[in-house]
């Protein structure tokens, strides 16, 4: 019983070692958040899909998203509210209802030096290894907000025809970066030492989460050192 509960706990001790932090999934900034100000993809509202302009990406390991930096511009002043999503993939587009979206202002006009805008993600969803995602953008009903381009090269993305088809294109995306927080790699071993995640308290936050699976890695062992049965007493005369 013993060397079971050890190592169970010694596994959680291992698990606290790992701590989660923030990373870049994907981006396409240049130094110092650099874009192109004087270029960028006109974003209109397809009423028959939910974003009309689409930057696909591919993360290398399990993340959960934390949130999305862009910058869009508008050329009106009247028509500057827009929508931007996460996605699965579909076949090599956007697919449905997004994973998460986030309602923004672009109040600042094309061709200026508009800050970087960034959204924060409520629910976290997680993000595969080596499965492809979509962020998707949709402009006001009846106009358009522009999403400027990145001015590092990076090309290829979707956009739709106005009727829901989506076609690829060739030329520079539109700026982003993807940020979230890594999943460590010990929690996909999980199983093979008989715990599911849900026993394992995952924070955003390094320092709590990595606090309490200590605790609990010590609280086990204590708790089960206590229970553990002792031979009976033998004298001899």
């Amino acid at each position: 019983m013993l060397p079971s509960v050890y190592a169970r706990s010694a596994f959680l001790l291992f698990l606290a070692s790992f701590t989660l932090s923030a990373d870049v999934i994907y981006t396409n900034f240049g130094a110092d958040n650099d874009y192109a100000a004087g270029t960028g993809l006109i974003v209109t509202n397809d009423g028959s899909a939910w974003s009309s302009v689409a930057v696909g990406f591919t993360p290398a390991f399990d993340y959960d998203l934390t949130g999305i930096g862009f910058v869009s511009t508008s050329l009106f002043p009247f028509d500057t509210s827009g929508t931007i999503g996460i996605f699965a993939d579909d076949g090599g587009h956007p697919g449905g209802s997004p994973l998460e979206s986030f309602a923004f202002d672009a109040a600042w006009q094309f061709g200026t030096a508009a800050p970087v805008m960034t959204v924060t993600s409520l629910l976290q969803p997680r993000l595969l290894a080596a499965t492809q995602y979509w962020i998707g953008m949709e402009g006001p009903a009846g106009s358009f907000i522009v999403w400027n381009q990145n001015s590092t090269g990076a090309g290829g993305f979707s956009a739709t025809d106005g009727a829901g088809s989506w076609f690829p294109s060739d030329q520079a995306q539109g700026v982003l970066e993807i940020n979230g927080t890594l999943v460590p790699m010990a929690i996909q071993a999980l199983p093979a030492f008989g715990f599911t995640q849900a026993e394992i308290p995952v924070n955003s936050t390094p320092e709590p989460s990595t606090l309490w699976l200590a605790i609990a890695a010590l609280v086990v062992t204590f708790a089960s050192a206590r229970r553990a049965p002792h031979p009976p007493k033998t004298t001899t005369r």
